[in-house]
């Protein structure tokens, strides 16, 4: 396997409890980097991820039932630790918080990290725990303000992988959108925090040719399409579900929205400047932490919809400033969040001989 620079990690573990959502499928991506440069995986996660033939091609897959059991977990862990342990790992990496249970005892030969895409809740589990990765500064801020020392507390953003050359967009038509229509996009579990509401009351205040996708589930989505109905704009916004691949969806929109008001990242917005879109976003710490707001994207504050409904609106008004904030999402996505030097990133760290 060819590589520009040979890897100092030669062998790393995973242990993943996730489902389905972001932060999986950047663990696949990770993982499939760093296969491409030569790191030998093996990853402990749970049964019939949907996710789980996609990332055995990348390293060894282990399923577990990660019992809740207080004794059973003892024995699940002792099972990781011996079969780490024979794979020969340098480096045990868990993802969120729940994974630091399962996290074997570092040693001489064997260091342990937690990667953090969401805020800390805590270190009651973290005993196995060396150092933290989150992948915003504001993460790891909040897990020193908690007690976490600095020294040990490190910041690793995200990549996106670009998109096919020949990747098709749906057609509008399936999804009763005009070809002429307007599209915005929000995508998340229909939780409060993500603030769908606000995607519908913008639609409602704009013009009758702007259409809004919203993809995915959760609690909050009949609320949402009651309010869609209430507001009189059900025939202008549209609940496509959860989709394991939204990219031919990003393709076939026009803005991409990230109303959130708490969001740690906010991937979809390297999602979106993946995707050629200009990018209107609520000024929460992740979007505001990755926007130069009027350069790279809009932001407006948390909760706003008369501001959020203004920045779609100045994108609407100006042909110019659309395209121009999708050149400055463009460039900044290839020189801060690229493969090469997020993996770069993760070489180094995971790769050192002793904690910081």
């Amino acid at each position: 396997m060819a590589t520009d620079q040979p890897m100092q990690l030669k062998k790393l573990a995973h242990i993943h409890l996730g489902v389905d959502g972001g932060a999986e499928k950047f663990f696949v991506r990770l993982a499939g980097a760093l296969a491409r440069k030569g790191v030998d995986q093996i990853a402990f996660i749970r049964p019939d991820r949907p996710w789980r033939d996609e990332l055995a091609k990348h390293c060894d897959v282990r399923e577990l039932r990660f019992s809740r059991s207080h004794l059973k977990r003892h024995f699940v862990r002792w099972g990781i630790s011996r079969e780490i342990r024979k794979f020969g790992a340098t480096a045990t990496m868990g993802w969120m918080s729940p994974a630091s249970k399962w996290l074997p005892a570092p040693g001489p030969e064997m260091r342990t990290f937690l990667r953090l895409g969401d805020w800390p809740d805590g270190f009651h589990t973290y005993g196995n725990v060396q150092d933290l990765i989150g992948n915003t500064p504001d993460i790891i801020h909040q897990a020193v303000e908690m007690g976490w020392p600095e020294a040990r507390a490190h910041v690793i953003s995200n990549f996106v992988d670009p998109l096919p050359t020949d990747l098709t967009p749906v057609n509008r038509a399936d999804f009763d959108t005009p070809e002429d229509a307007t599209v915005l996009i929000h995508l998340g579990r229909f939780v409060r925090r993500k603030r769908f509401d606000l995607a519908v009351q913008a639609v409602a205040g704009l013009p009758d040719n702007v259409h809004a996708w919203l993809i995915g589930d959760g609690e909050l989505l009949e609320e949402t399409k009651a309010l869609a109905r209430s507001l009189g704009v059900s025939d202008r916004v549209h609940f496509l579900g959860w989709q394991r691949d939204p990219s031919p969806f990003l393709k076939a929109a026009d803005i991409l929205l990230c109303p959130t008001d708490e969001e740690p990242l906010g991937n979809i917005v390297l999602e979106g400047w993946n995707a050629d879109l200009p990018v209107v976003a609520a000024a929460s710490p992740g979007p505001s932490w990755l926007i130069d707001d009027g350069v790279n994207g809009l932001l407006s504050p948390c909760g706003d919809v008369d501001a959020l409904t203004a920045s779609i609106s100045r994108i609407l008004a100006s042909p110019d400033l659309k395209q121009a904030l999708v050149q400055g999402g463009t460039a900044k996505l290839a020189d801060q969040y690229s493969e090469a030097g997020v993996v770069k990133a993760y070489d180094g760290l995971l790769s050192s001989p002793t904690a910081r």
